[in-house]
């Protein structure tokens, strides 16, 4: 009897994927309710689909990724052979208005403060702090706003 081996021939192939530490965020708004929107700044940021932001234990919706005014910047580090994760010397002065952002929807939480962490394909970066304030429902509290002119004339 004879029996076949049969090997199949696979082909491997690997890329580079540089890990760092994602500068920031600073958030903008730092107090916010549920379904408002904040933006995370921070470098560097890649695109909504590989970014995640964490909001305590819950993630949040990423609405948009924005790097803004980054042209010359890019264009710079690449010239420089400048990786994403590091710091260009070289390109200071083109990268100085590079603006790189992600926004996101803050999640139905409890109020209170939670640590918020942004992650996408080659960075993680350390919590900060995003005060989730009560929920504003619209209704009529009934309080009196103000607004009275104190005019009880009838317009007489």
């Amino acid at each position: 009897m004879l029996f076949f081996l049969a090997l199949a021939c696979t082909v491997s192939s690997s890329s580079t994927v540089l890990h760092c530490d994602l500068t920031g965020p600073a958030l903008s708004p730092s107090e916010s309710a549920p379904g408002s929107t904040v933006v995370a700044v921070g470098r560097p940021m890649t695109e909504v689909w590989d970014t995640t932001v964490r909001v305590g234990s819950t993630d949040a919706t990423v609405s948009s990724v924005d790097r803004t005014d980054c042209d010359a910047c890019d264009t710079c580090r690449e010239a420089a052979e400048c990786n994403v994760c590091g710091t260009c010397t070289e390109c200071a002065a083109d990268c100085a208005t590079c603006v790189e952002s992600a926004s996101f929807v803050v999640p139905e939480l409890a109020p209170g403060s939670y640590p918020v962490v942004v992650t996408n394909l080659h960075a993680a970066s350390s919590a900060v702090t995003l005060v989730v304030t009560p929920a504003d429902t619209g209704a009529d509290t009934g309080a009196d706003t103000g607004t009275d002119t104190g005019d009880t004339s009838g317009g007489l």
